[in-house]
């Protein structure tokens, strides 16, 4: 067997509590969108492999409907942000410590956290669970009040590693499932706004993100509106735009050649995943809607500047990843970058992305 090793730590040293004697799990993910999606299958594994489990999932309030109707959750715990400078607000003092109440009525046996921060650590411990263990990579105050499970060689990208502790509790982690469930009200909803942008149910299309949260991650909005235009121009296929960023949003439409449906804002995470699940394909940065899209089976085409697209690129897409680390130093994997410009997502054209999006939905 491989054996690795983190911290002096190995899979031989730690030996996992037997789940089948085991009632109740509270896996903690509070945070961000791509990566609560990544977090996924490690639930589904866990109730496939345990079904008796009740598994609970703590969450910021801003995410919990990635979760909401997940066959294999319980309960979902929303919690807010933890924000030192709201402390002084009353609303905050009252609802953070009635999450963390909540949680702790639960009497969780074990708690998994997969974020490793002092933020997901403070849930864990209050959660009162006598059993806190989270992946290999705890920082802060995790390091000091959880066990590290750690990482499998074999494991390149996040969703794996996740896996890595589904896999040392016992549970069998194939197939990779990414449940995401999207309501009737909401699908109907989703078609509606589609019908006025004059996309009828069956019609193909090409939905477009040109937002990323980290300027370093930001391709920009005339290289997405070029490759917008570029699409109608040589198949007709209609574009829709999809950011929460009126602004960004805004610049697209200043920049683009011809019409396209703007959806910007009016989706809640729920149409969000409708919207591009009826799309053929998503078009967008390294952000959360690039995930989205793969945990829907839509094929993704993702631009990646300063970060490791082999780690963290939209589960099984790596060939629709474009980032030119050659112009760069290949070896940079993650969220800094010694030029003011990402040179590696710089230097991607927009000739190569728009030859990939027809090959991927060729012209009739």
């Amino acid at each position: 067997m491989n054996i690795s090793q983190t911290s002096g730590v190995t899979m031989a040293d730690l030996s996992p509590p037997d789940l089948t004697k085991i009632k109740r799990v509270l896996i903690v993910k509070l945070s961000a969108m791509g990566d609560i999606l990544h977090a996924l299958p490690v639930a589904s594994a866990l109730k496939a492999s345990f079904p008796h489990l009740e598994i609970g999932w703590a969450v910021q309030t801003n995410f919990a409907l990635l979760l909401e109707g997940n066959p294999s959750l319980t309960r979902i715990h929303e919690v807010p942000p933890l924000r030192v400078n709201h402390l002084n607000r009353r609303d905050y003092r009252r609802d953070y410590p009635a999450s963390l109440r909540e949680i702790r009525q639960c009497r969780y046996d074990l708690v998994l956290d997969l974020q490793g921060l002092t933020k997901s650590a403070l849930v864990a411990v209050w959660s009162g669970a006598s059993l806190r263990y989270g992946y290999h990579w705890l920082r802060e105050l995790a390091r000091i009040v959880e066990k590290p499970i750690p990482k499998r060689s074999q494991s390149v990208h996040v969703v794996d590693q996740y896996l890595d502790t589904a896999h040392f509790f016992g549970a069998a982690v194939r197939p990779v499932t990414f449940p995401f469930l999207i309501s009737d009200t909401d699908s109907a909803h989703v078609k509606s706004l589609l019908r006025e942008g004059g996309i009828r149910e069956g019609d193909r299309f090409l939905s477009v993100n040109p937002a990323s949260a980290q300027p370093l991650k930001q391709w920009g909005e005339s290289h997405f509106a070029g490759i917008m235009d570029r699409i109608y121009e040589k198949t007709g296929t209609p574009c829709v735009l999809l950011t929460s960023d009126k602004a960004v949003a805004g610049k697209v439409a200043a920049a683009a050649q011809h019409p396209f449906v703007d959806l910007s804002g009016k989706t809640t995470l729920k149409q969000l995943g409708g919207v591009i699940a009826e799309s053929r394909v998503h078009l967008c940065g390294d952000t959360g809607s690039a995930h989205l899209a793969a945990a829907l089976g839509v094929s993704t085409i993702t631009l990646v500047g300063p970060t490791a697209p082999d780690r963290i690129c939209p589960y099984g897409q790596r060939a629709n990843v474009f980032s030119h680390k050659e112009v760069c130093d290949p070896a940079c994997n993650w969220h800094h970058c010694a030029f003011p410009h990402a040179k590696c997502l710089a230097a991607i054209t927009e000739g190569e992305v728009v030859e990939r999006i027809l090959g991927l939905m060729p012209p009739d």
